[in-house]
């Protein structure tokens, strides 16, 4: 289980992590090799797939490269976004 409150694992996050990268010039997947993991253990990270402490600290250092609070904001916003169209549904 993940101990990390703030974020819950699955596709918004994975999307959020991935734009938020971009937007520092890299990918998603150069992250991941630059890190030396493959695309899929990183996606399952993201996704809440694996959760155990070394995938913790991976999605810790993840999130703290992209940017904690351009994630943060971009989260929270996706989040909202996804509770109103839930309403509407």
């Amino acid at each position: 289980m993940f101990q990390n409150n703030v974020f819950q694992p699955g596709a918004i996050l994975h999307e959020v992590i991935a734009g938020a990268l971009r937007s520092k010039g890299t990918t998603f997947q150069n992250w991941c090799k630059i890190n030396g993991l493959s695309i899929t253990a990183a996606r399952n990270v993201t996704f809440g797939q694996s959760a155990g402490p070394r995938s913790q600290a991976v999605l810790e250092r993840m999130i703290n490269d992209a940017g904690r609070e351009v994630v943060a904001t971009a989260y929270r916003m996706r989040m909202e976004e996804a509770t109103k169209l839930a309403r509407v549904a």
